[in-house]
């Protein structure tokens, strides 16, 4: 889309409850004249006539100024993180409030709890006439407020983790052991099981990793999880959450399994740009299609064979061959 097919769209757009959808790399051509007053934007990109958002509000105007409203209306049924909704939302109306106290640049505009949803909005005010620059520094102070909430669950999930593979007895066998394991595992739960244990303290070995175990929800599940607080320029530049896939097939991984993972690491409300798919027997030539296909994506699926994981213990340094293997991705 260009500027000025976003102009026109923007032209009749004065109610709020029917916002414009606009990708983010327009918005920098876009000024606050271009939004009429009361109008309403959702930032997002159109894949396969469905837009996904890459934020959760909307871009306003109010007279000479241009706003963000943050929106949080979520379902019990379907909230799946390790610290309870209640408690994540009040944390984060708590941040709200306290800094609409000591720095004024946000106010809480609705926060309600009918037993079924929990709605939390909050409105943020910019000083840019651009829209690409309030965007951005909307987004910036959203992170701001959400962060000790985001925290909290990511410390609670740690702790979660850590109690459950303990009572698993995870950690009782050597790297080397683990390899054996997963090349003799009978069944196929224990070969999932040994090959997801390894990779798991295989990541928990790099700086700034930390694993927070497996992740189940309504509709997918998620072998490993890793919260990326890398210093390394390649990996800083990812988001802030890490999945990783494990395949112990007795045959190699192919399109499917890669299209089913690069659809996990789009349904991580934009934290996520890096994933590891971890195939024990290798993969098939439709994954290299795949990846050349989505080469002019953010997302990054990095695919690992057996052969790396074995090396890597063989060497004692996983960083390396992750990092060999990042490079490969990126480089097909």
């Amino acid at each position: 889309m260009d500027a000025q097919e976003a102009r026109r769209l923007l032209v009749d757009s004065d109610d709020p409850e029917f916002p414009v959808d606009l990708p983010a790399s327009v918005l920098p051509k876009l000024t606050i004249d271009d939004l009429p007053d009361g109008g309403a934007i959702q930032v997002g990109t159109l894949k396969k006539s469905v837009v996904h958002l890459d934020w959760s509000g909307t871009i306003g105007r109010d007279g000479d100024e241009i706003f963000g409203e943050a929106d949080h209306t979520w379902t019990r049924k379907y909230w799946y993180s390790p610290l309870g909704l209640e408690q994540y939302l009040d944390l984060v109306r708590r941040a709200v409030e306290t800094r609409h106290r000591v720095r004024g640049d946000v106010e809480l505009t609705d926060y309600d709890d009918d037993g079924a949803y929990v709605s939390l909005r909050f409105r943020i005010n910019t000083v840019e006439k651009n829209l690409g620059k309030a965007y951005s520094a909307i987004r910036k102070v959203a992170g701001e407020v959400e962060e000790a909430a985001e925290q909290a669950a990511d410390e609670v999930g740690q702790r979660i983790a850590e109690v459950a593979a303990r009572l698993s007895g995870w950690g009782s066998e050597t790297l080397d052991a683990l390899v054996d394991a997963v090349e003799t595992a009978s069944s196929a739960d224990d070969k999932g099981r040994t090959l997801e244990e390894l990779c798991s303290r295989l990541f928990t070995s790099i700086p700034g990793f930390v694993v927070t175990g497996r992740v189940r929800t309504e509709t997918e599940e998620i072998d490993i999880s890793v919260l990326n607080d890398s210093v390394e320029p390649r990996l800083r530049r990812e988001g802030a959450l890490i999945l990783a896939e494990c395949k112990n097939w007795n045959g190699e991984c192919g399109k499917n399994e890669f299209v089913v993972f690069h659809a996990k690491l789009e349904n991580r409300s934009q934290r996520c740009t890096l994933g590891f798919l971890i195939s024990w027997n290798g993969f098939r030539d439709t994954i290299t299609k795949e990846m050349l296909r989505g080469s002019r994506e953010e997302i990054l699926v990095v695919p690992i064979t057996g052969e790396d994981i074995r090396s890597s213990v063989r060497s004692g340094d996983f960083a390396k061959v992750l990092l060999q293997c990042w490079d490969r991705a990126v480089n097909l």
